[in-house]
């Protein structure tokens, strides 16, 4: 590929990467923001006081899942909230809320190795 060409697709890529995550995201927040006001899930202010309530630190993250792509085995998917929450200790943990009831339904903790680097972990 000529270099202008990959200049090119590469300024492309990197505008998707950027923008299509963005647009996501959003879809998530108006989502997440129509369920919550027709009463089919907590707001997320009420998800983000029981993390903090329970693991203190800062919240660094949150996603809101409602498709299918749901917990195998699971005779019928829950949305439910994903909240990244870095703890006073400095883990970062992964804390997944059923959206409906606010029930804490799993969690995960990143391990650092010797080199820093982390990988996910199940309590």
């Amino acid at each position: 590929m000529r270099p202008h060409r990959w200049l090119a697709f590469t300024a492309v890529m990197a505008l998707w990467a950027t923008f299509g995550s963005t647009a996501a995201a959003h879809d998530d927040q108006e989502r997440a923001r129509e369920a919550a006001a027709a009463g089919r899930i907590l707001p997320l202010s009420i998800i983000v006081e029981r993390a903090i309530a329970r693991f203190g630190g800062t919240v660094l993250d949150v996603e809101y899942e409602d498709d299918d792509e749901g917990e195998l085995g699971s005779d019928r998917w829950r949305p439910r909230y994903e909240v990244k929450v870095l703890t006073a200790d400095g883990r970062i943990l992964k804390l997944d809320y059923d959206a409906a009831t606010g029930d804490l339904i799993g969690h995960r903790r990143r391990a650092r190795d010797r080199h820093g680097h982390g990988s996910a972990e199940d309590d």
